[in-house]
């Protein structure tokens, strides 16, 4: 009985080294597959501002922010078609894909809705951005455990406060820091991250 215990007991171990293994290994897959969506963040980060400096021209105002959001996430679809291509689509990849899209097409058209209404003013689309965009860094800094991502989601949160009860100045300068170094900051260092991956995987093959 002694040795069927030792047996179980070691097999139980085993079971859960692996099931271990196959956590840390996921979560290294999702890392990687954020790193492969760097270009993304940095992409938004320059829109968020081409739209800001679009609106504060007053060249045609209304439409900074429509025209510069879809046509960016139009770009965004295409090239993350043509880079998704031969690359493997993980189920931790495809869910925290998921998450940020159905993140985008709901601010998208909340955004759009409250311009269309004439409810739209910037504490309101200040804070609706902040809260958004934290919803997604969030998760994906909790699934991954990434400490990085989890700031940024504390900033965007932060954000989202200023919009409701800062000034509309202290709400854009709030929003393009949070840009700079959640969005064009991070998806550089993502971009850094997933180029030095390729030069060790070069490296290996040579």
């Amino acid at each position: 009985m002694r040795e069927e215990d030792g047996m179980s007991q070691e097999m139980e171990k085993r079971e859960l080294a692996e099931r271990l293994d196959l956590i840390e290994s996921m979560i290294a897959e999702g890392r990687q597959a954020t790193c492969n969506w760097g270009w993304a963040f940095l992409l938004w980060g320059v829109a968020y501002y081409v739209a800001v400096a679009w609106s504060w021209s007053g060249w045609n105002a209304m439409a900074a922010w429509p025209v510069t959001m879809i046509v960016t996430g139009v770009a965004c679809g295409v090239l993350a078609g043509r880079r998704r291509k031969g690359r493997p689509w993980t189920g931790i990849t495809r869910a925290i894909s998921s998450v940020w899209w159905v993140m985008g097409v709901c601010l998208l058209t909340v955004m759009l809705s409250l311009a269309y209404s004439g409810r739209l003013n910037s504490h309101v689309s200040v804070a609706i951005v902040g809260a958004m965009l934290a919803i997604p860094n969030g998760v994906s800094s909790v699934v991954l455990k990434w400490k990085m991502q989890f700031v940024c989601a504390l900033v965007w949160l932060g954000v989202a406060e200023v919009g409701c009860f800062g000034s509309e100045m202290q709400g854009l300068i709030a929003f393009l820091a949070a840009t700079f170094f959640c969005q064009i900051v991070f998806g550089a260092y993502a971009m850094i991250m997933e180029s030095r991956r390729g030069q060790v995987r070069g490296e290996a093959h040579v």
